[in-house]
């Protein structure tokens, strides 16, 4: 009796993997894109001036808060990238579930 895995076509299930796999690492380089654009809007950002000693019910962030928060996002991005390329294989030649 042969086994499932013999009668299911694998090349469609390959050819859907790596067609998922091509979606996400796009979508990591458009958040590539989006980051470094938010790094140069905090690099050009200036710190908040007061009104008249008014009180405000909001607050926008610090140059230093602009920056450390890029920094942080383009770090996480990294390590998310670097494990994508190392699981490349084993995104690729698995089928993507949704779940």
């Amino acid at each position: 009796m042969a086994s499932l895995a013999s009668k299911v076509n694998v090349k469609p299930v390959n050819r859907r993997a790596l067609r998922k796999y091509g979606e996400f690492w796009r979508a990591l380089q458009m958040v590539a894109a989006a980051i470094a654009e938010a790094e140069k809007v905090a690099a050009k950002s200036r710190p908040a001036k007061s009104r008249g000693g008014a009180r405000a019910h909001w607050s926008a962030a610090t140059p230093e808060e602009l920056k450390a928060s890029a920094k942080k996002a383009g770090r996480a991005l990294e390590v998310m990238s670097k494990s994508a390329k190392r699981w490349e294989a084993e995104l690729v030649s698995r089928e993507w579930r949704k779940h």
